[in-house]
């Protein structure tokens, strides 16, 4: 058994897979490690891997380094099953290269565009040799509708809507209407473009607001939740393979 710690911006999640089979999740606020000894051992997992936004917990890395378990910290050192083409690989957010290795362990030998609507969007590439290409950063939806409110005047600040128009008729459907209708023209956009250079391309959706959105795309898309943590847990087995056999 496997045991993935994904440390994000918003919530830490931890996940434990048997055999590449997600069977648990488990969600907490970050910082608040009260009794997360007991929980992941618990489980008794072989070997863990532990992904960060920022500066690693010392109490978190202290209840994981206490389980007999083979730890790995990802980082832009890590082996990968796949190879970064990226210049600045040390900035590259870990998100995104677990993103780029759920991508290739659910969609192996295609190329394929990712879509990952969190806190940011971000529009990632990874082919069918296993290259990935890079991608691009925009701010992701509540982003748009904080930065209206907070760096306007006047502008209040708007949730999400189900229901909104092409073009809005008041103020807060005006920016309801242009935050949400800008991110799907956005999102059709890259699928186009991707379309036009790689015609056998396939897309996923992930992220907290990507159930939201993928069906008010214009292109069929594979909405796949726990994409991140899919991809955590097969670097974790690239990983651990030889000390397996």
């Amino acid at each position: 058994m496997n045991l993935v710690i994904d440390v994000g911006n918003t919530q830490t999640k931890l996940a434990w897979f048997e055999q590449g089979r997600l069977i648990e999740t488990v969600r907490m606020d970050p910082g608040v490690w009260k009794n997360i000894h007991n929980l992941i051992g618990e489980q008794s997992p072989k070997s863990t891997l532990l992904a960060v936004t920022g500066t690693i917990d010392p109490a978190l890395m202290s209840a994981v380094e206490n389980i007999k378990t083979h730890l790995l910290v990802l980082d832009h050192t890590t082996p990968l099953p796949f190879e970064i083409a990226y210049k600045t690989p040390e900035t590259l957010g870990y998100d995104r290269i677990a993103a780029a290795a759920g991508a290739q362990y659910v969609c192996p030998y295609c190329n394929v565009m990712i879509v990952d609507m969190g806190t940011a969007i971000t529009i990632d590439f990874i082919t069918s040799e296993g290259r990935y290409l890079g991608g691009n950063i925009s701010p992701g939806l509540q982003l748009r509708f904080k930065s209206l409110h907070e760096y306007t005047a006047r502008l209040p600040l708007v949730a999400k809507d189900t229901e909104f128009p092409v073009f809005g008729s008041d103020t807060r459907t005006a920016i309801v209407a242009g935050v949400q209708q800008g991110i799907i023209y956005e999102i059709n956009s890259y699928i186009d473009e991707f379309v036009r250079l790689y015609p056998a391309c396939e897309f996923i959706i992930t992220g907290g607001d990507a159930s939201f959105f993928v069906s008010k795309l214009k292109r069929s898309i594979f909405a796949i939740p726990d994409l991140v943590l899919k991809g955590l847990n097969y670097i974790l087995e690239y990983n651990t393979a030889d000390k397996k056999s």
